[in-house]
């Protein structure tokens, strides 16, 4: 457990500091992480031979992991507000991930997807979630002000579930491959795709909902 937390510490603060910096570090850091899934992923693919043709799984994760690494340095350049608007982004994927551990813990219950996650629950879920909303909350009021409260809310809510259902796609892929992790290149944590399973899912919709703002040009306080 201490492990795995202080990975969690050292990850989150190369993330932060490299979106503080912005360009060329934050772009070095993303192809370097895309890098790493892509070749986690070609290995689980080669040495575990799924009944879906090798060539199939290939072209999915080439799709599936270098187009959000794409979206990600296009948010975090796009305008003044790059660097907090993917700040953001990785507080509701962080705190939902969080919520979701503590809350499923500690509270148990009814089972989400029992067949294709066991562990993973309805608290954790819902959990997830709200601790994704409060820390949401709290940065657009007190830190950086995104945009209206309404708008960060629905905002927040997208990109919490869709992170949750990446982690949940991400699970249903190891079982139909027959792995518990996708590497062991993180302590306690297991492969980089392990920990980047929210993002990947979900990083698409953090441009959508980039696009939406400016499009609609909703006011920044």
């Amino acid at each position: 457990m201490i492990i795995r937390a202080l990975s969690a510490v050292v990850m989150v603060a190369f993330v932060l500091g490299a979106i503080h910096v912005g360009s060329p570090y934050f772009e070095v850091l993303t192809a370097l992480i895309g890098f790493l899934a892509m070749v986690e992923w070609y290995r689980l693919i080669f040495f575990n031979r799924p009944k879906i043709p090798n060539f199939m799984f290939m072209i999915i994760g080439m799709g599936y992991i270098s187009m959000p690494c794409l979206i990600l340095v296009w948010l975090r350049n796009n305008g003044p507000h790059g660097e907090y608007f993917i700040m953001w982004f990785f507080v509701i994927i962080w705190s939902t991930d969080i919520g979701a551990y503590l809350f499923g813990n500690s509270i148990g219950g009814v089972k989400l997807a029992p067949k294709i996650s066991p562990n993973k629950t309805w608290a954790g879920f819902f959990g997830g979630m709200a601790s994704a909303l409060i820390a949401s909350s709290l940065l657009n009021s007190f830190l950086y002000p995104l945009t209206s409260m309404l708008i960060a809310i629905l905002g927040c809510i997208s990109i919490s579930i869709v992170g949750q259902i990446g982690d949940l796609l991400e699970s249903w892929c190891k079982r139909r491959l027959g792995v518990k992790d996708t590497g062991k290149l993180i302590p306690g944590h297991g492969g980089i795709l392990d920990r980047v399973d929210s993002i990947l899912l979900s990083a698409p919709v953090a441009g959508f909902l980039a696009i939406i703002f400016q499009t609609h040009e909703f006011p920044w306080r």
